[in-house]
């Protein structure tokens, strides 16, 4: 997603607004993919400072994510505000200035800004730690992992706070005992 910003390239000070609907290229790595659904739509305004653009948006869409109970892929819409500067390759920001803002300074493509980065970037930002497709999930069998929220299983349940290793545990502790001769 790339916005044109030549008319305000001549007079620092210059803005204009924009909205744009459309995708953002996937990124991410091979073990964290990002997949963000189209449409996306952000709005916002671009302003020549002088040493760059600076741009503020909103953006709202839908990433897909994995629940970290249930382990089923689900749909989380975003809707954020992110901003930052666009500078000419090779331009630096002195360090005590980039400390101060904590903007986040991207390279200005020609007279183009390409938001993608800076939607990434805010995307990733704002991901939860642990994703849950609802609030309420129950997650997986601690046992046979079967999918919880599509109704009970047959396995035994186990008291509150023990779990199936803690109950081989103990069965194989009280064998043990057994073999050395204590009861």
């Amino acid at each position: 997603m790339k916005i044109d910003v030549s008319e305000i390239l001549k007079q620092p000070g210059a803005s204009i607004s924009f909205y744009e609907r459309g995708s953002v290229a996937a990124t991410g790595d091979e073990e964290y993919p990002l997949e963000i659904d189209d449409p996306v739509d952000v709005r916002g305004v671009a302003t020549y400072i002088g040493e760059g653009v600076y741009v503020e948006a909103n953006v709202k869409g839908r990433v897909k994510l994995v629940c970290s109970r249930c382990l089923n892929p689900f749909r989380k819409p975003f809707d954020l505000n992110c901003e930052a500067r666009f500078v000419e390759e090779g331009f630096s920001i002195p360090r005590d200035q980039e400390d101060e803002d904590d903007i986040e300074t991207f390279t200005l493509e020609g007279s183009t800004c390409n938001l993608d980065d800076m939607i990434k970037h805010e995307i990733i930002l704002n991901l939860p730690m642990k994703p849950l497709c609802r609030p309420d999930c129950r997650g997986l069998c601690p046992v046979c992992g079967k999918n919880l929220n599509e109704g009970d299983c047959d396995c035994e349940k186990f008291p509150e706070g023990h779990t199936l290793f803690g109950k081989k545990l103990l069965e194989a502790l009280e064998e043990r005992s057994k073999e050395n001769g204590r009861s």
